[in-house]
């Protein structure tokens, strides 16, 4: 192995050993009480070093949050039927993400009460994550928009910003609430849908 092969290998494992204290922190104590130090410790890699990949808690957070995400897409993509259209593709594409994002342990300390609006905030002004929830609900738009059914007067981008929206208000929830099934599909179906498609 070259000297510069083996120096971004090093690089690689370094980071996703942070990234994997970070996650776990998050999950622990969500992100409004994520320390470096905390990640220092949890990771076994000094505090300077951390600061050399990831200047600042926020960075440190996005990073989290883009690969945790990722995962959440894929995993929800699976979950969506083939054969769907209109309210009822929009509906199971809503759940499938909330199913999986619920379904990792770091979307908990996310979304816990105090660390919200951090959320939002790094959500609403990273051009990255905007980029990555485009990566999910695009094609869901363009399935919709294949019979028709996508509002013209509201540009595309508009559309998935709403529905990133709505999916972070949805993480919210009390537990209860996610888990009925036929509330949340009624919920997509009477309040979403209008929103995203022409009647």
């Amino acid at each position: 192995m070259m000297d510069n092969e083996l120096e971004t290998d090093v690089a690689r494992r370094t980071q996703a050993r942070i990234l994997d204290a970070a996650n776990q922190v998050i999950a622990k104590v969500g992100y409004k009480r994520l320390r470096m130090e905390a990640v220092a410790k949890g990771s076994g890699i000094t505090r300077q070093t951390i600061y050399n990949y990831f200047p600042n808690k926020q960075q440190l957070a996005t990073a989290v949050l883009l690969r945790e995400g990722a995962l959440v897409n894929e995993r929800a993509k699976e979950n969506i039927p083939d054969d769907l259209e209109g309210e009822a593709l929009l509906s199971a594409a809503v759940l499938a993400l909330v199913d999986a994002a619920r379904a990792m342990p770091i979307f908990e300390g996310l979304f816990e009460e105090g660390s919200m609006g951090y959320v939002n905030e790094l959500a609403e002004h990273s051009q990255v994550i905007e980029r990555m929830m485009h990566d999910y609900w695009a094609p869901v738009i363009e399935r919709i928009a294949a019979t028709g059914r996508v509002r013209g007067d509201i540009p595309v981008e508009r559309i998935e910003w709403w529905l990133s929206f709505v999916y972070r208000a949805l993480l919210q929830r009390p537990t209860e609430d996610l888990d009925d099934r036929a509330g949340m599909d009624a919920l997509v179906r009477d309040f979403l849908a209008p929103t995203v498609m022409a009647r």
